[in-house]
């Protein structure tokens, strides 16, 4: 892939294999697109692969080769690249699929693969435990090198959530690993992309719970993607939903903890994000700072259940950069090995580098109401635990909720934290209060933690609900 200064356009597909055959071709016809990230996985599908393949079946994700077989046309010179994680533990599987599904066709499909970063038989050995699967989460520049290289799609594992489109946006404005704040851009770009529709307001998800029955009309994201890293959040006219301040704020807050988010490949300051409402279904995302990557990739463990109906357990644990094996497989066939970054340094504290200095707090008579009434509770897993941030839409309210929601007010508020470790965090730039909870080790993490938040009875000063004197 050449580089050029035009933005990069590139759409988001959360396909299922319960979606119908030709959704990706009919969002490819509703959007002109550079690149379609089709991301495929969740920790529960690698899990759910994991015995597919145990049992004798592919350990990749064949939906992706009925999505990608409807619009194969579409591909290639003159037309759009796919990047997809459904190559879960078999990437190269499923890229020798699409090559002979494109042959059959008349076509000659370049196709590159990234190792899986199956790691379950090391699982012990980097503190996962028994687990059925494990997979280290690699990062963006095995993509990059793959599109560098002529490939029209590139097939992954489970990566890093950003690194579909922090891959393409590198490949498509050659950064190197030193573009720290352009990377860092895209990352957040990527963070709120890999929601899905949830960018665009239409489902009320969680992480990795952001799959619709019908990827079109529910209202996936597109990002216009400039050479220094600052994006457009848009969506193609025909879907549902809208893209707003306020839906970008809801995704950005998914799985994240304080002022510093770490992906694979760049460190993501939080705090320095700047979001605008450009115009109808325009979101701008500017000022992103990025720090060196951490020398350290998360290597996530899943397990099934014991028992009918019991719930997955996941456990995931830091494991260094060197050790990691990312190497990429180009449409030649030549694999080459993926650099470790050439700088790194220890993730900093999640606290705000600087104090922040709270404005006027509204007053007016306290009235008892419900938490959602000014403010939205996002939810994310956070390794093993979740994150739970309070957020809202005016400078005013903010500096309310910042002195009522106490690591106090939240044991309070939400039950089930008895016992575990509670860290707050505040993220003045995105007006939101975040909470960080995880249990003790060995214990599991009690489902739905914080779900009810948004209903709980709080008294409100009475100009925030705009209600008497």
């Amino acid at each position: 892939m050449t580089t050029t200064q035009s933005p990069l356009r590139i759409g988001n597909v959360s396909a299922s294999r319960g979606d119908r055959a030709t959704a990706t071709a009919e969002f490819l016809d509703a959007a002109t697109l550079d690149v379609l990230a089709l991301d495929m996985l969740s920790d529960e599908a690698v899990l759910e692969l994991a015995g597919q393949r145990v049992a004798g079946g592919p350990g990749y994700e064949r939906a992706a080769v009925v999505q990608i077989g409807e619009c194969l046309g579409r591909l290639g010179t003159g037309g759009v690249r796919i990047v997809t994680n459904a190559g879960a533990l078999d990437p190269e599987g499923l890229a020798t699929e699409l090559r002979e599904l494109a042959r059959s066709r008349g076509l000659d499909l370049p196709v590159a693969w990234v190792d899986p970063g199956d790691v379950t038989d090391r699982a012990a050995a980097l503190g996962l435990g028994e687990v059925d699967v494990a997979t280290v989460r690699h990062g963006a520049f095995g993509i990059a090198r793959a599109l560098a290289a002529g490939a029209v799609v590139v097939v992954t594992g489970r990566v890093s959530r950003e690194a579909l489109v922090t891959g393409a946006a590198a490949a498509h404005h050659g950064w190197t690993p030193s573009a720290l704040d352009a990377l860092a851009g895209s990352v957040a770009v990527g963070h709120v992309l890999s929601g899905g529709p949830g960018a665009t307001g239409v489902v009320d998800s969680s992480t990795d719970v952001t799959r619709t029955t019908d990827p079109v009309t529910g209202g996936y994201p597109i990002a216009e993607i400039a050479d220094d890293g600052c994006a457009v959040v848009t969506r193609h006219p025909s879907a549902f939903g809208s893209v707003t301040v306020g839906t970008v704020t809801d995704q950005l807050l998914d799985g994240v903890a304080g002022a510093r988010y770490a992906a694979p490949d760049v460190v993501l300051r939080l705090d320095s994000l700047r979001l605008a409402q450009e115009g109808a279904d325009r979101v701008r995302i500017s000022g992103a700072r990025g720090e060196p990557a951490p020398p350290v990739v998360a290597a996530v463990g899943m397990s099934r259940g014991d028992g009918e109906g019991a719930r997955p357990s996941r456990v995931a644990r830091p494991v260094a950069q060197e050790d990691a094996g990312h190497s990429v497989v180009l449409p030649d066939g030549t694999r080459v090995a993926v650099p470790v970054p050439g700088e790194t340094a220890d993730i900093g504290p999640g606290e705000l580098p600087t104090p922040w200095t709270p404005g006027t707090v509204p007053g007016g008579r306290p009235v008892a109401a419900a938490l959602g009434s000014v403010a939205s509770v996002r939810r994310g897993v956070v390794g093993r635990g979740v994150n739970i941030a309070v957020w809202t839409w005016d400078d005013a309210a903010f500096a309310w909720l910042a002195g009522e929601l106490t690591d106090e007010r939240f044991r309070e508020l939400v039950p089930g934290l008895e016992g575990m470790e509670l860290r707050r965090y505040l993220l003045p730039n995105l007006r939101a209060v975040n909470v960080v909870a995880r249990p003790p080790r060995g214990e599991v993490l009690r489902p739905g933690l914080g779900s009810d938040l948004a209903a709980a009875s709080l008294e409100i000063p009475g100009e925030l609900l705009e209600v008497g004197p």
